[in-house]
């Protein structure tokens, strides 16, 4: 029943992102820094393990297929999304939740980061002319 809640289209976008966090949670788990011993460093493996868990858990109640990794195409347009949202917080407005901001600062970072955007989804509209495989 669970596989029925999302489209094709909603499942394949679903599984890039969640494969994607993955190995993103995979590559932090592995950083020989995280090995030190003591609370804080314990604390961030469980919270590792739980989110891989809870992902799991996740494609499990819905259904998704056998993980394999998603088409080069997928990644790409999958990453440079969640890329240019995150680069998105770094303009001038968003940065007063850190402290006062530079009355020149927008001027400085706001265009560049517009442009790293720009670029990002460049770069995802170039992968979604790939192949699906």
């Amino acid at each position: 029943m669970a596989h029925r809640l999302l489209n094709v289209n909603q499942q394949r976008r679903v599984v890039t992102h969640l494969r994607l966090l993955q190995e993103d949670l995979a590559d932090v788990g592995s950083w020989p820094e995280l090995a030190r011993p003591g609370a804080p460093y314990d604390a961030l493996r469980d919270v590792v393990a739980r989110l891989l868990h809870s992902v799991e858990a996740l494609r499990s109640r819905l259904g998704l297929p056998a993980d394999e990794p998603p088409p080069l195409r997928r990644r790409v347009m999958a990453t440079a999304e969640v890329w240019a949202t995150s680069m998105e917080d770094l303009k001038a407005r968003h940065l007063r939740a850190y402290g006062q901001v530079h009355a020149d600062l927008a001027g400085v970072l706001d265009p560049t980061v517009s442009e790293i955007v720009k670029l990002l989804e460049t770069m995802a509209d170039l992968a979604n002319r790939l192949p699906d495989r």
